[in-house]
């Protein structure tokens, strides 16, 4: 989930070059926001699975959730420690997206399962009569991320269903971008893209005033 302001890069290196203590405020400010949306999404993440075989059981230790139980290929099991712990931001170092934008902030859902859960029924919510990935089976190659493995022609469908009626956000407001991070967004309203555009825009009118100040006294730039 990147904020994307226009001139943030160009912003950003110019402060880095000229102005470093006016770029840390800049991140600071920018961290806050992001902080407020990281707390709320971890805030929507279930204390346990949706469905008991995507659990993980442990006794007090810790269990790799890379385990199998829906098919052949391995599928990260559901912890809601892991899935919080993964819940994040990044500031800077963005790779520059498809539409030629590069996001310096961003919100990351770091974790498969938590992916997993954000996510369940975007592709296919349900309109072609089934929802989730075309369905296969074990015979789909291991490395085709975009059909279903599953044993169980419906898993696909009762996965997404089990999930949507724990946490029915989506079904009420109609909606299939995503139950954590997304959901944050949201709920943020636009607040942290028009903090950050505003943090950046303070930011570059007190570095042109230095800029100025250093040509008026004849400074080398």
């Amino acid at each position: 989930m990147p904020a994307v302001v226009q001139g943030l890069v160009e912003t950003k290196r110019a402060l880095r070059e000229f102005a470093p203590d006016l770029k840390r405020a800049l991140d600071r400010e920018a961290r806050s926001f992001l902080g407020v949306m990281v707390r709320d999404a971890k805030g929507f993440v279930p204390a346990n699975s949706p469905l008991s075989g995507w659990q993980i059981h442990s006794k007090g230790r810790a269990i790799s959730a890379e385990t199998s139980v829906f098919g052949t290929r391995s599928f990260p099991l559901f912890q809601s420690a892991e899935v919080k712990a993964g819940l994040t931001y990044k500031v800077g170092g963005m790779k520059t997206t498809r539409t030629g934008f590069r996001a310096e902030y961003a919100l990351l859902n770091k974790s498969a399962a938590g992916a997993i859960y954000e996510t369940a029924g975007r592709i296919n919510p349900g309109t072609s009569g089934m929802k989730g990935l075309p369905w296969v089976g074990p015979s789909a190659s291991p490395t085709n991320k975009k059909v279903s493995h599953s044993r169980n022609p419906k898993a696909g469908q009762q996965f997404i269903d089990a999930i949507d009626n724990q946490d029915n956000y989506r079904k009420i407001r109609g909606r299939h971008d995503g139950r954590l991070a997304y959901r944050a967004v949201e709920k943020d309203n636009g607040k942290a893209i028009r903090g950050i555009t505003d943090a950046v825009t303070n930011a570059a009118a007190k570095l042109q005033t230095r800029l100025d100040a250093r040509k008026a006294f004849g400074g080398q730039l």
